[in-house]
């Protein structure tokens, strides 16, 4: 039987919680990093506090690369939407932390990854979980977007990298579409003066027009199992 390894990170949760579930279910030895799950291989890790996350991610990533795979995958699911609104109504310290996790974390974790998968001769994959607000405008979104395209072009010259190594990391962008998350709730929560198109968003919820977790997760299983190009993007909503 082939051994497997996913090392996820942001598993608590949402689609992480679902993504756990679904890899665990198809064999596959999960490691999830997060600050709250409970799962068997859980790495407890604040991915606010940058210098600490990174750390216990990388000695994670080293343990890793002692071991016999077949295949790794790499799936980076954490983010958060906050502060919601123009930057004038929220501080530094807030635009910060988002930065953090949204932005700094996934290039970090994704160059510890290749640092330490390089020499390994497994199929080897990174997903990065995107959104649609890389690739369209949301007043009140300015940092959560702007940190998804950035990562998602990341990804993108990653790609182009690793093509010319003798075992390449395959790199994908997965766009899961609109789920019924925390994230989601949290978003309806807000006010308008904070963003515009918040009645969109109710809307749809009430429409019933959000896709669960499980759904995303079995798509995003499906999509990096089989073969793909190289620094693609992966619609995967439900």
């Amino acid at each position: 039987m082939a051994e497997k390894l996913c090392l996820l990170v942001g598993g608590s949760k949402g689609l992480g919680r679902a993504l756990l579930k679904t890899y665990c279910e198809k064999g596959y030895s999960v490691v999830e990093f997060s600050r709250t799950g409970n799962s068997e291989n859980h790495r407890t890790v604040d991915l606010s506090r940058r210098e600490t996350a990174i750390d216990t991610i990388d000695d994670s990533f080293a343990e890793a690369a002692k071991g016999r795979w077949d295949e790794i995958q790499l799936i980076i699911n954490a983010a958060i939407l906050s502060p919601i609104g123009p930057l004038s109504m929220s501080e530094p310290k807030e635009w910060w932390q988002q930065i953090d996790i949204n932005f700094t974390l996934p290039i970090s974790t994704l160059g510890r990854f290749q640092t330490h998968m390089k020499e390994m001769p497994c199929r080897k994959v990174a997903a990065f979980v995107s959104s649609g607000a890389a690739d369209h405008t949301f007043d009140g979104w300015g940092l959560y977007g702007a940190s998804k395209a950035g990562v998602n072009q990341f990804i993108r010259s990653m790609a182009l990298e690793q093509a010319r190594l003798p075992s390449p990391i395959l790199c994908a962008i997965l766009n899961p579409g609109v789920m019924d998350t925390d994230m989601q709730a949290s978003i309806r929560n807000a006010r308008p003066d904070q963003f515009s198109q918040l009645n969109s968003f109710v809307q749809r919820y009430e429409a019933g027009e959000l896709a669960p977790p499980e759904v995303v997760a079995h798509n995003i299983y499906t999509a990096l199992s089989q073969p793909f190009s190289n620094g693609v993007e992966i619609r995967v909503a439900g």
